[in-house]
């Protein structure tokens, strides 16, 4: 408690301070403290956090100008009024984006690292009579229209139709699992993924063995439940005969492939093969003529 001191006739008297000069010189003390921060956040802090950075990191074929357009942030915006959850959204909106990370440099810098999507193959789409080629990634999503020279070294997927290969769609679930493959194929086992020619999506058939149009195919692998139930055609680049197979289009199945391929065509047979079965687990060929052989 406060007190105040007065002196009477030679005394001193101790007097109590009144309530209100009691609590007026902190309040005045606080108010002033924080009209001066007030002031230098106004004047001093503010022009500090404007952004005047943005640093890119990217393996997208986007420039820095479209990378900044793509984010959204917008002229004049501070540091600490942006963001980096919506901005990371903004990028990752974009088909060519796969991942990317947003980070905040106090005071006026702003990082964006983007990886891109990977191709996991070229896949050949009929549209209107004519084949629409686009890529699509390891997570069956179609992420640019047309292709470059690089891009035809990559296996290409047929027996798609084009309502599953717009820009940025996601190809049905069955497909999902394929592309899972193949990407898998490209990072872990290289030369297996090279092997690989065309695969193409075939609706079984009532006899088993012979595709129907790709129409049918596409249809069938839409009603697929499991990637089991999704047929395939493989050609590989070493053979022209085509290998019928379901469920994974793993390391493994390129290897046998490969070596049965081999040992068929060191026998001489190889070129009176219609087509290889792979489903049953067991190989059976059809030679050309119509018998089954195993």
């Amino acid at each position: 408690m406060s007190n105040a001191w007065s002196v009477y006739g030679g005394r001193v008297h101790e007097r109590p301070e009144s309530s209100p000069a009691r609590w007026a010189r902190p309040l005045l003390v606080a108010l002033t403290t924080a009209c001066a921060l007030v002031l230098l956040v106004r004047f001093v802090g503010e022009p500090l956090t404007v952004i005047r950075h943005v640093a890119v990191h990217s393996d997208v074929a986007l420039s820095d100008e479209q990378v900044l357009a793509l984010s959204g942030i917008p002229a004049g915006a501070h540091w600490y009024s942006v963001s980096a959850e919506q901005i990371q959204k903004k990028l990752e909106s974009s088909p060519l984006v796969h991942r990317a990370k947003v980070e905040r440099v106090f005071p006026d810098t702003v990082r964006m690292t983007l990886w891109g999507r990977q191709p996991a193959a070229l896949v050949l789409a009929a549209m209107d009579g004519r084949s629409l080629p686009v890529l699509v990634d390891g997570e069956g999503v179609v992420y640019k229209v047309g292709t470059t020279g690089a891009d035809l070294d990559l296996p290409v997927v047929s027996g798609l139709t084009a309502g599953d290969v717009a820009l940025g769609a996601s190809l049905p679930r069955a497909y999902g699992a394929l592309f899972a493959d193949l990407r898998a194929l490209r990072e872990k086992a290289p030369a297996m993924y090279g092997a690989l020619s065309e695969v193409r999506v075939a609706a079984p058939a009532a006899d088993g063995s012979t595709a129907a149009g790709p129409a049918a195919a596409a249809d069938a692998a839409v009603r697929a439940t499991s990637p089991q139930d999704l047929q395939l055609l493989v050609y590989l680049t070493s053979s022209r005969v085509p290998i019928r197979t379901r469920g994974s289009l793993d390391e493994s199945f390129v290897k046998y492939a490969l070596m049965v391929v081999d040992l068929l065509s060191r026998q001489g047979v190889l070129q009176d093969i219609q087509e290889l079965d792979f489903r049953s687990g067991d190989v059976v060929y059809k030679v050309r003529e119509g018998g089954m052989s195993r």
